[in-house]
């Protein structure tokens, strides 16, 4: 058969031809790359923002352990992991790319002479790119209206030249295009001059004509692949900064998210930036007008080919099934940020009530499963706000997984559903209210069954109550203000510094040491009777009646001597108020204690089955007399 160059050749090469060996397709790559790069000039400029760029990121992901690596890679502070160097590796490599691609300077071989229109479109196409770089957010910062203004008659009068310079193309295609740009760009400077005033539907009828400049950028790169002036890799970067956020915003619509697809996306509007540069550099070579670009046909390869670059890497670090909000894991630093809920706005209280969710609890583990995705973390806590009972609230919490005390759960859930911790400190005050009055009646009814054993000896101190024993029994007469032997009153500590219960149990009723005396009871997880005076000296005897009586020493440092109170949740103490026993301040007392055992009331059933009466008054002596054991 005869080739396009008139030699011929038999179908025993035919293979070879149309599969040529691996040192021949090696040298067709790399002659293509010589002839895309030689199309520009390599740019010194560029290349020393490059390695500067470069360095910074290298810096920025070794540094305080690569917290700073989004910032460069992103512009934007946010949450990460280890999951996403590889995301963030390929976005600085890409950055890096635009970087060169803006900088390297025009196309060579330049024209001789260039149009002025061409001239003054190549000064806006710069301009455009300053802007998007730096300018229009300074002047967003001044005003709305000015960045809209200007970025709007900038961008005019760039399609204007553009689509005067560009050639191949007929002139309904240039009045079609310039018509679709002047509705575009019209309706984006009304709608940002009636954005602080509008009401939504205004805004959302104004995005309608705004679809015009989507099709004007469509036509003019299709243009461009009619013009041998403009690369292939200019019209695909054009493609893709067009079609990969205007996709993605679809698919996205109603919903935020800041997972790896969309930092990826984000990325790519870059491309824009560097279509516009670009053109610009390669508008200084002379046009061809009725030639066809070669090469054009490999748009759709190199469309592709971003494609795979910049959403595989997604994939490898876990693209959510669900949108992700801002903290998508466990952000250290969030906390310090949080400001109180009645000073955000909604979407703001969502962002800090994710902040607490993947937060640490007091329990060291996630409020909620740290594979949950944010939307469906947003709607298990909008059902929890939905919860009036701080029970059923924790029940259905445990069910989702999560971990939380009442006070995290409250705190976090306080930005999502402002004013759930006043109402369930609300519902706290009055059960607590509730079990008080609960308590005021038991301790009542208890005190009423006990009374004072000797009505007629009056004492200068005196107190009767009744006494809720706990588990094992026993209780403690001491100084509370004495902690030179450990802890005050703990009878239960061992050793010989404080006074012991299993000491007295030993003796048979009672164990003092220093400023404490540990007291058994026959009795235990049940209320008894105790009546306790105080005398300025040493009152009668009397053993009628009891069971056992003993005498022991005991000291005050402080000048105190007390009957444990039943404590609120605790275990034991007196339901009723009792004096402090010191009668004559710091010193040494003798104290004698009386225990018997009461008959059971068939009437009342929770009657006191013991009684105990301790007297105290002052005294020198340490010796412990036994009057009567309980044999």
């Amino acid at each position: 058969m005869t080739t396009e160059d008139g030699t011929s050749t038999s179908l025993g090469h035919r293979a070879d031809t149309e599969s040529p060996s691996a040192p021949a397709k090696i040298i067709r790559i790399v002659a293509f790359l010589r002839a895309a790069v030689a199309h520009h000039r390599f740019g010194r400029p560029a290349a020393a923002a490059v390695a500067l760029y470069l360095t910074a990121a290298a810096v920025a992901a070794w540094y305080d352990g690569g917290r700073w690596f989004t910032v460069v890679a992103t512009a934007h502070p946010r949450p990460w992991g280890d999951g996403d160097r590889l995301l963030l590796a390929t976005i600085c490599a890409f950055n890096m790319w635009a970087l060169w691609q803006i900088l390297r300077g025009p196309a060579t071989p330049r024209a001789a002479t260039l149009p002025r229109d061409v001239v003054w479109l190549r000064r806006l196409l710069y301009v455009d790119v300053a802007g998007d770089l730096l300018l229009w957010e300074l002047l967003d910062g001044l005003s709305d209206v000015a960045k809209s203004v200007a970025s709007w008659a900038v961008w005019t009068a760039t399609v204007v030249l553009l689509v005067r310079a560009l050639t191949g193309v007929s002139v309904r295609f240039r009045v079609l295009t310039l018509g679709l740009a002047l509705t575009g760009g019209l309706a984006g400077v009304l709608a940002g001059a009636l954005r602080p005033f509008a009401e939504l539907p205004v805004l959302q009828a104004l995005l309608l004509p705004a679809l015009a400049t989507v099709g004007c950028k469509a036509m003019i790169l299709a243009g461009q692949g009619r013009d041998q002036r403009f690369g292939v890799t200019t019209v695909a970067a054009g493609w893709t900064a067009l079609l990969v956020p205007e996709v993605y915003g679809l698919l996205q619509a109603g919903r935020m998210s800041f997972d790896g697809l969309s930092l990826a996306v984000q990325a790519l509007d870059g491309l824009a930036v560097v279509w516009a540069a670009r053109t610009a550099h390669e508008l200084a070579a002379a046009p061809v007008a009725g030639v066809q670009a070669s090469g054009t046909g490999r748009t759709y390869r190199w469309l592709a080919a971003a494609a795979v670059v910049f959403v595989l890497p997604t994939a490898v670090v876990g693209a959510e099934r669900d949108a992700r909000l801002t903290y998508t894991a466990a952000d250290d630093g969030c906390r310090g940020r949080l400001r109180p809920a009645a000073a955000l706005g909604a979407e703001e209280r969502r962002r800090s009530f994710l902040c607490l969710a993947r937060g640490e609890t007091f329990a060291a583990a996630a409020m909620f499963p740290e594979d949950l995705a944010d939307q469906r973390v947003l709607a298990h806590g909008a059902r929890l706000c939905a919860l009036p009972d701080v029970q059923e609230r924790h029940a259905l919490h445990r069910r989702t997984g999560g971990t939380a005390d009442s006070v995290e759960l409250a705190t976090a859930l306080e930005y999502l559903c402002p004013g759930i911790v006043a109402r369930q400190n609300a519902d706290a005050d009055r059960r607590q209210a509730e079990r008080d009055r609960e308590m005021s009646r038991w301790k009542a009814a208890a005190n009423a069954r006990c009374a004072d054993p000797w009505p007629k000896v009056r004492a200068g101190r005196q107190g009767t109550a009744a006494y809720m024993l706990s588990e094992g029994g026993g209780y403690a007469v001491f100084d509370d203000r004495d902690d030179s032997a450990g802890e005050p009153g703990d009878i239960y500590g061992g050793g010989r510094e404080f006074a012991d219960i299993f000491d007295a149990v030993e003796d048979g009723l009672i164990d003092a040491v220093g400023s404490g005396a540990a007291i058994v009871t026959a009795e235990e997880n049940a209320a008894m009777c105790l009546t306790v005076k105080a005398f300025d000296s040493a009152p009668p005897l009397r053993l009628a009646g009891w069971d056992a009586v003993v005498e022991v020493g005991i000291a005050s440092r402080s000048g105190r001597l007390v009957v444990p109170a039943y404590p609120e949740g605790g275990d034991g103490g007196a339901a009723g108020p009792l004096p402090n026993l010191a009668v004559a301040g710091p010193g040494h007392y003798r104290m004698r204690v009386y225990a018997r055992t009461m008959p059971w009331d068939e009437s009342d059933p929770d009657a006191p089955l013991e009684e105990h009466l301790i007297v105290v008054h002052p005294g020198r002596s340490a010796e412990k007399v036994v009057h009567r054991s309980r044999g």
